[in-house]
């Protein structure tokens, strides 16, 4: 298995794990061989593989959250854009929903600030757009 697109710490710590585990594993068959008495064979190759395997999957997992994270707060401000480009939509055909007006107050409600400065600044700029739209049509949030 082949995992690609960590980043060069991550990749480090991962060979730096294998490698101890490695260590690990000699020493240990150097024990059972010391008190059984007997040469068992080489098979630290073979082990070694499941080994990493494991350990980039840990990674992968330590990761996953902050990934997920910035994915959902990219998603809930993404919605009110999408709901500001309805809006827009809505009002140049002359046909405004109430529905869709009371989805912009609800998202203005729930808006948290992402904690990206990027994202943030970008988010922050949406809501005043959306709070401004608001305004207009005598919402109060």
């Amino acid at each position: 298995m082949r995992i690609a697109g960590l980043p060069p710490a991550m990749q480090q710590g991962l060979l730096a794990a294998l490698a101890k585990a490695g260590e690990d594993f000699t020493s240990a068959v150097k024990v059972v061989e010391t008190r059984a008495g007997a040469a068992l064979p080489p098979t630290v190759a073979p082990l070694a593989q499941p080994a990493t395997s494991v350990e980039m999957l840990v990674a992968l997992a330590a990761a996953e959250p902050l990934v997920e994270r910035r994915r959902k707060m990219a998603e809930a401000t993404n919605r009110g854009l999408a709901l500001l480009e309805r809006l827009h939509a809505k009002l140049l055909a002359g046909a405004l929903e109430p529905e869709l007006v009371e989805e912009l107050v609800e998202w203005s409600e729930s808006f948290q600030a992402p904690e990206n400065p990027q994202l943030a600044a970008l988010a922050s700029e949406i809501e005043v757009r959306v709070r401004v739209e608001l305004a207009k049509h005598e919402m109060r949030v």
